[in-house]
């Protein structure tokens, strides 16, 4: 496989407050990158930056920043925003900001399958992209406003599109958010055959630890802005390193287990406007020591296993 995505240093900044404070993404063609943590560690405002949909009053800088060997970080707008949907693509935790609500979904489709570049009648190809994500009568469907479609569907619908566009780089933000138990299973079976359709690398946001390890190959674990773990999913799972990777893991298999009681992560995530010196996690951590109140370096721990962590040096 070769490198897709190599980005390094990636800050985000709203004013004096640092949202995203240096984080490193690797990302090889047909891999899926996990990325990790509580609401509020900075994983959607990283991904967002990446493909330049940060709101205004919040400023991106990099290091690096490469996508397919080429520089990104310098390019103007004007050359950036054809690599935007066609080449780089986005899955939003909520699809119905994805769509016009004045417009039908065979307009959404018609408008990617003519952005693809598709020489045949577009009808055809819209309704075998819909029944190709699982979609019943897709002639009905494609009749029907965003908002005659629930959320499961919609997810499908927008999906359909970016099979459409054929994307290098997709970002998959929570969709599987707000969805039932069962519509979760449906759409996360429906990313792996994307996974297995598509040559394309794919970055998938989550809360949940036991999401990221149905899809991910490997993980990276955010916290107060910046990477706290990074390895091969099935290191992370079975042998976490950092206390705050560890905490996330117990907490997702007492809700697995149905336990009565939840191994919760005592605290909260600091404000940006109170991050602690040095250890972000310092103040939640068990195991905090003196030392912990300096800037952590991450440091290898294992093949392609990497922690800011003191425990164990």
């Amino acid at each position: 496989m070769s490198r897709l995505l190599e980005v390094r240093n990636l800050r985000v900044t709203a004013g004096p407050l640092a949202v995203v404070r240096g984080i490193d993404i690797d990302l090889d063609e047909g891999e899926t990158l996990g990325l990790i943590g509580e609401s509020g560690s900075g994983k959607t405002v990283a991904c967002l930056s990446l493909l330049r949909l940060l709101p205004d009053g919040l400023r991106t800088e990099a290091d690096v920043l490469i996508y397919k060997d080429r520089d990104i970080a310098s390019l103007p707008e004007r050359e950036f925003r054809p690599l935007r949907g066609r080449e780089l693509a986005m899955v939003f935790q909520d699809p119905v900001g994805s769509f016009n609500p004045a417009k039908r979904i065979g307009w959404h489709l018609r408008t990617a399958i003519a952005r693809a570049g598709h020489d045949g009648p577009w009808r055809e190809r819209a309704l075998e992209l819909l029944d190709g994500v699982g979609i019943p009568q897709p002639a009905a469907v494609l009749e029907r406003y965003p908002h005659q479609l629930s959320g499961g569907m919609l997810q499908r619908a927008l999906i359909a599109m970016i099979v459409a566009l054929k994307p290098s780089l997709i970002v998959a933000d929570e969709p599987t958010t707000n969805l039932d138990n069962i519509v979760e299973e449906q759409i996360l079976a429906l990313f792996r055959d994307l996974q297995k359709r598509l040559a394309a690398g794919f970055i998938f946001i989550t809360h949940d630890i036991g999401v990221a390890a149905q899809i991910a190959d490997r993980i990276a674990v955010m916290y107060a802005g910046q990477i706290v773990e990074t390895g091969p999913t099935a290191d992370i799972l079975a042998a976490p390193r950092h206390p705050y990777t560890r905490g996330l893991i117990a907490t997702a298999n007492a809700l697995a287990a149905r336990a009565e009681t939840l191994a919760e992560i005592p605290g909260q995530l600091p404000a940006l406007d109170a991050l602690p010196p040095g250890c972000g996690f310092a103040p939640r951590c068990a195991q905090a020591r003196p030392a912990c109140a300096q800037p952590q370096p991450m440091r290898p721990v294992g093949p392609g296993h990497a922690m800011r962590c003191l425990l164990d040096a």
